[in-house]
């Protein structure tokens, strides 16, 4: 008789496990769906852009549909191959700034096409500068993440490296930020360089007298 219970026990065994490995296979299928609907729905670009709300070479315009499209991908690009920009095909202002912020705490993107290659950088807030018809600048600010004196140092040292700007232009860094903090003020350090991807490129650290620093990045298509 045992020898005729053993297969039963073993079927039961059996059964007993596929409620669980099924519930497990159900669990892990709904976190999966969950991580993608949180990763692509958070600021998603639509699979394709407008006609309107592009130029030919895919970068920004800032029309109405250009603008629409800028909120929902979070996405800034300039084509500064040639120089100057005129601001009429780009739908701009002939002088004046437009700042594009997210409506809540949210990271943009400002890419910049150069004739030496194209670079990305994170942000909050974008400017873009015209003046007398021509885009003269692109700038973005990061106000989200504040950076303490080594951490600003470091961010410094990334754009010297990334941009080919001689290193020797970060040298008076350490020695301002300890006269600040020496005498408990603010102050502004900055590096340029006129040839970062072919455009120029002014890097600035504006730092409040608690050494918290926040950065600015400029490119300027003069």
């Amino acid at each position: 008789m045992s020898l005729s219970r053993e297969p039963l026990r073993r079927r039961k065994a059996i059964r007993s496990w596929i409620p669980a490995a099924v519930l497990l296979v159900l669990i892990v299928a709904a976190l999966s769906v969950a991580v993608m609907t949180r990763t692509t729905n958070v600021g998603a670009a639509p699979t394709s852009a407008p006609p309107t709300a592009v130029t030919a070479e895919g970068t920004s315009l800032f029309t109405p549909a250009g603008l629409a499209y800028i909120n929902d991908t979070r996405k800034v690009s300039i084509d500064a191959r040639q120089l100057p920009i005129e601001v009429e095909p780009l739908g701009l202002e002939a002088s004046g700034t437009l700042t594009i912020a997210p409506p809540t705490e949210a990271y943009e993107y400002l890419t910049v096409i150069g004739p030496g290659g194209g670079t990305r950088l994170m942000g909050t807030t974008i400017d873009i500068v015209t003046e007398d018809g021509y885009v003269t600048a692109a700038s973005i600010t990061d106000s989200l993440r504040p950076l303490n004196y080594r951490e600003t140092q470091a961010l410094f040292r990334e754009r010297v490296e990334r941009f080919a700007i001689p290193p020797e232009r970060l040298d008076g860094f350490a020695s301002a930020a300890a006269d600040a903090r020496r005498d408990n003020r603010d102050f502004t350090y900055s590096i340029r360089t006129d040839d970062a991807l072919g455009v120029g490129l002014t890097v600035t650290a504006e730092c409040s007298s608690d050494s918290v620093c926040g950065v600015v990045d400029r490119f300027e298509f003069n």
